[in-house]
């Protein structure tokens, strides 16, 4: 009995221990698994409720910031002119630059 009971509870013992192998994977899982938009969203095009909330600190307010500055200077050149932005700011891009650019275009 003292065996059989020792055998079982080895069995699960040697089952419960990771392998480096799953480990490894779990970690490359981890690494890559990115949220991304589907579509990037045109700064060139988008109206204030598609811009709200499309990136954490863009709510209302900003977004209606981003259009009017959109229609007073023909658009943006690139998503670093977000920085010219009142209440984005230049901080605020260089900070998000990469991030901001994985969510917008200016095509």
């Amino acid at each position: 009995m003292k065996a059989t009971m020792f055998a079982v509870v080895l069995s699960f013992a040697v089952l419960s221990v990771p392998t480096p192998s799953f480990a490894q994977d779990a970690k490359v899982l981890a690494e890559t698994s990115v949220a991304l938009p589907l579509n990037k969203i045109n700064l060139n095009k988008a109206d204030a409720q598609a811009l709200t909330g499309s990136f954490k600190g863009i709510g209302k307010k900003r977004a209606e910031a981003i259009v009017s500055y959109r229609e007073a200077h023909d658009g943006f050149k690139s998503v670093a002119d977000l920085a010219s932005v009142r209440g984005l700011g230049q901080t605020f891009v260089n900070t998000h630059l990469q991030e901001l650019q994985g969510v917008f275009s200016v095509e």
